[in-house]
């Protein structure tokens, strides 16, 4: 019937049930993230715990910012950067909905990226940790940044883009996919941070830990009362 082949159109793997049950163990996952994070960041800030690690790394991963892959560091900071950041997700949102003309999935891209990224910014406020000393950098930016530096909101977002495509991918290889696409990006974005000398390894370790705990709770609560609001009933 008319309704039936409407309700096969318009379904999307994302608008499955998704149980009340699943959603408090997505939130205590959650929850638990967000701990770790804030007790990482309480530990390297007030305790100095892994400041020689950070140091170390930060020092060597700054000595190959030469040449092109200086230059590729200091790009992707750049396109990262939370104004870009946000018109990246306004233009990719604008293409998932012409290529899917699905509002409900469109907004769910957009609200998983915004929910899961916009509040590490009262983190980075409370943990209030400084950037890497440009004194001890072979290569420092010419303008370091000068907000706090854990978590890294470039990291949170990359990330969290990573997660709202996993979950809009259809399951099966397209989803394995999009996965590995996505963590290979996220690495290589990760070490960008670091060579640039913008962020210590800690503050990009600890925006991973808060996207893939936060992310995958904000997912399930668009598909339940996003996209599941808009699948069709059949009788």
């Amino acid at each position: 019937t008319p309704l039936r082949h409407q309700a096969r159109a318009s379904a999307h793997p994302a608008a499955a049930e998704v149980s009340v049950r699943r959603i408090l163990l997505l939130a205590a996952l959650a929850i638990l993230g967000v701990a770790a994070v804030a007790t990482l960041g309480l530990g390297v800030t007030r305790l100095g715990l892994l400041s020689g690690f950070d140091r170390n790394i930060s020092h060597g991963m700054n000595e190959l910012h030469t040449g092109v892959l200086g230059g590729l560091a200091t790009v992707i900071y750049s396109v990262l950067s939370p104004v870009p950041a946000v018109v990246i997700t306004a233009v990719i949102t604008a293409v998932i909905l012409a290529a899917t003309r699905r509002i409900r999935v469109a907004i769910t891209f957009a609200g998983v990226v915004a929910v899961t990224w916009l509040p590490s910014a009262v983190m980075k406020f409370l943990i209030h940790r400084a950037r890497p000393d440009v004194s001890t950098l072979t290569h420092p930016v010419a303008h370091q940044p000068v907000d706090a530096s854990f978590p890294s909101g470039h990291m949170v977002f990359v990330v969290a883009v990573l997660v709202a495509f996993a979950l809009l991918a259809r399951p099966g290889a397209r989803r394995v996919l999009t996965v590995i696409a996505g963590s290979i990006f996220a690495v290589l974005v990760g070490l960008a941070l670091v060579v640039d000398g913008v962020h210590y390894a800690t503050d990009v370790l600890a925006s991973v830990l808060w996207s893939v705990t936060v992310g995958p709770l904000v997912c399930a609560l668009c598909a339940r009362f996003i996209l599941q609001q808009g699948k069709p009933r059949t009788t």
